[in-house]
């Protein structure tokens, strides 16, 4: 059951109130420029993140939800005057009433959304570290102590043997040998043995504290005994003596008994050094912020879309832009998306709440830490049924998500179209361009070549001499060269309208 806070009605209001004022300038939906990997974004946490541990604390978890929450608060509350009030008192000369104006206002708190959902998807991240690494020092922790319970075990066993075990080797048998070559008035060890059972480290969560001190007190009574019989006046009478086959019983008995505290001591030391790191941090805490900081990062998207949608919409106000598609104009594309995405907030919305109360009656206990410190089962149920929410939300979100895409492609096509059409325009213009240049080139050409033969013809009805400077040779009058000159010059000019005529003709 969500708690939801926010109102239908609240929510309409905002709406209206976005939407009443319009704008002009950058286009809400622009290219994405953050990084992407397979089509999805880093930006706003769609993009699968590897972790590692890192023990960002409960308090800074606390803290960084706290921060996107208070962000989100007054969506979660349905408070219009706090959602839109920052964006109307931004204005030095008081509300300015324009479309532009209110376009940029709206421009703006899409920014914010969006730096917002950024800092979400960062929080994320680093929430999950948190809990790799609560799940890192449990699972230490674990290991640990089983290392520490399973050396116990064996020490109890071999005290109190069983038919499963090896009789050679067990530490009764060896109690038993000491007793039975006893001679002296001292207790018999066998006496202490019975203090040290099993039964203290049965159960699944022992504590195994009062089983080790057994085995200390077993090993005090063991070394008490040994100094005992080296007293030098130790023989008193026949009934109270050291036989000579007890000081070697009793060495083995003692031998055996210090290697199992010496094999024991340091995985106790290490079980309680774990476990005390372990204590530190709870791992179904840093869960409820995990699931609080996915709330808020599907809040934020649909926030973000509902800025950019009026913002859009309010830039189509009076734009050349505002073309009909498919039966209607951009501009009522975009604002049919409000109703489906003030339906994705409420939704959003009341799983954030839920996820807020969480987050403040857990974060101090959490009942299950009460019962025992080993909250495998009560963390693997807690990551089950947020993994089934998780997976409904994409499914449930994804419908508003592609109703907005679809806008989305319909405005691009019609920007490709508009582009198509212009360059077109632009390439048609382009070609009349080079039309008149080439025709003027060819005009100048004909030009050239009338001068040409205009001065060719001037000179032949001038008379002039054209005779040979060489008297001495008796050469022809070059004259008779000059037709020929002037076909030259013809050709050139032709040439330089066609560079490629001066591959073939030959002067």
């Amino acid at each position: 059951m969500f708690n939801n806070r926010i109102r239908t009605a609240a929510l309409a209001g905002a709406i209206a109130i976005s939407t009443a004022a319009s704008g002009v300038a950058i286009p809400a939906f622009a290219q994405e420029t953050a990084v992407t990997t397979n089509g999805f974004n880093d930006a706003d946490g769609s993009t699968a993140q590897p972790v590692g541990p890192v023990n960002h604390t409960e308090a800074e978890l606390r803290d960084a939800t706290d921060a996107t929450g208070n962000y989100l608060e007054a969506f979660q509350s349905g408070d219009i005057e706090a959602i839109v009030g920052a964006y109307i008192d931004a204005g030095e000369d008081g509300f300015d009433p324009s479309e532009q104006a209110i376009f940029e206002a709206f421009e703006a708190a899409r920014d914010e959304a969006t730096q917002q959902l950024a800092f979400s998807a960062e929080t994320i991240t680093k929430t999950r570290e948190s809990v790799a690494y609560a799940l890192k020092v449990d699972q230490e922790a674990t290991e640990a102590f089983l290392a520490y319970r399973d050396a116990l075990r064996d020490a109890a066993i071999s005290i109190n043997p069983d038919g499963s075990i090896n009789p050679d080797t067990s530490i009764n048998l060896l109690i038993d040998a000491a007793n039975a070559a006893n001679r002296t008035d001292r207790a018999e060890i066998k006496d202490y043995a019975h203090l040290y059972t099993k039964t203290d480290i049965a159960l699944e969560t022992p504590q195994l504290a009062y089983a080790f001190q057994d085995l200390k007190a077993l090993q005090a009574e063991v070394d008490a005994d040994f100094e005992w019989l080296g007293e030098f006046g130790i023989d008193q009478e026949d009934a109270n003596y050291v036989q000579r086959y007890h000081i070697p019983a009793v060495e083995a008995l003692k031998a055996e008994v210090d290697a199992r505290v010496a094999a024991i001591e340091p995985l106790r030391a290490d079980s309680i050094a774990k476990n005390l790191e372990a204590q530190k941090s709870d791992v179904l805490v840093r869960q409820l912020f995990l699931e609080r900081a996915t709330a808020q990062r599907d809040t934020l998207r649909v926030v973000e879309a509902i800025f950019a949608t009026a913002a859009r919409y309010v830039e189509l106000y009076e734009s050349d832009e505002n073309v009909n598609v498919e039966g209607d104009t951009l501009r009522n594309h975009y604002v049919a998306l409000l109703p489906t995405l003030f339906g994705a907030a409420f939704f959003n919305v009341g799983i954030l709440n839920t996820a807020d109360d969480a987050a403040v009656d857990y974060y101090l206990e959490w009942d299950t830490d009460l019962e025992t410190n080993d909250e495998d089962a009560a963390y693997a149920e807690e990551k089950r049924e947020f993994a089934l929410l998780t997976y409904a939300k994409i499914f449930i979100n994804g419908q508003w998500q592609e109703k907005v895409k679809y806008v989305q492609n319909l405005d691009n096509g019609a920007r490709a179209e508009a582009a198509r059409i212009e360059a077109e325009r632009l390439a048609d213009e382009a070609y009349r361009a080079e039309q008149l240049r080439i025709a003027q080139e060819a005009a100048d050409a004909q030009k050239a070549i009338a001068d040409a033969l205009a001065k060719e013809a001037e000179n032949n009805n001038s008379g002039g001499d054209n005779s040979s400077d060489d008297k001495g040779t008796g050469s022809s009058d070059i004259g008779s060269w000059g037709p020929f000159a002037a076909i030259a010059a013809i050709i050139a000019a032709i040439a330089a309208i066609f560079p490629f005529l001066s591959g073939i003709v030959k002067f």
